[in-house]
């Protein structure tokens, strides 16, 4: 099994980008980092952190551990800013085009940009630290704009930390040829694309059993966790529900 660095940006004495509701990067890049190492986990991947838990974590030290532990991939998580509230998109970085990093990006974007229905940022290169100082392929995730007040209520959210995880996940899992833990049921169907979206967002998700079962109708309890998680997410009730 390959071995993987997860990197959440900042930390300690360094909180990021900070949004107009107080909400800081740091907390969100190590909500999503955790998230998606217990993914990864669960799949059987090696899972290397930069940091578990609110510390100082300099750029060279970053870098030094993934390379000391020999990782195969690394995966930053980060959270953008802009001098104007109206910046929303998502986006992912790399270091040049053309290696492994690019195509990794590319998976992790368009899941990514599925889940959320941010506006769709792109791959981008960029000189960033961890992306050349690391002997590993790595990506750098801009997981939208906190200086945008719309898109920082979706971040501070649980449900959308997870479902941003999920998202990221299954780039990895695409990529690394994971199976993913997911309905068996929905494969050809004809609102697979629809049905994965919701379940990517964390406003459905399948039956104990492995099923989604798409064509039975569903209960008013069903319908009423699915409508909360979607208020949810749209920051209107603080809640999540799972079934």
């Amino acid at each position: 099994m390959p071995k993987i660095g997860i990197d959440p940006g900042h930390g300690g004495s360094d909180p990021g980008a900070v949004a107009a509701s107080g909400l800081q990067e740091k907390d969100v890049t190590l909500a999503v980092g955790l998230a998606l190492r217990q993914l990864l986990q669960g799949a059987g991947v090696v899972v290397v952190m930069s940091r578990t838990g609110d510390q100082d974590v300099s750029l060279a030290d970053r870098a030094g551990l993934f390379n000391r532990e020999q990782v195969d991939l690394v995966i930053s998580l980060h959270v953008n800013s802009a001098g104007t509230p109206a910046a929303s998109y998502v986006s992912t970085f790399i270091l040049a085009p053309g290696g492994q990093a690019e195509k990794i990006a590319r998976l992790i974007q368009s899941e990514l940009v599925a889940a959320t229905g941010w506006p769709d940022g792109g791959v981008r290169e960029a000189n960033f630290y961890i992306l050349r100082e690391t002997d590993a392929s790595a990506v750098l995730v801009e997981m939208g704009f906190i200086s945008n007040p719309e898109t920082a209520a979706q971040l501070a959210m649980q449900a959308v930390q997870q479902s941003l995880a999920r998202a990221i996940f299954r780039g990895l899992a695409a990529y690394l040829g994971l199976k993913l833990n997911e309905p068996r049921d929905i494969q050809g169907h004809w609102a697979e694309t629809a049905i994965r979206q919701v379940m990517a967002a964390g406003i459905m998700s399948g039956y104990p059993d492995g099923t989604f079962r798409p064509d039975q109708n569903a209960t008013r309890a069903e319908l009423a966790a699915a409508l909360a998680n979607l208020l949810a997410r749209l920051n209107l009730i603080p809640c999540n529900f799972s079934f």
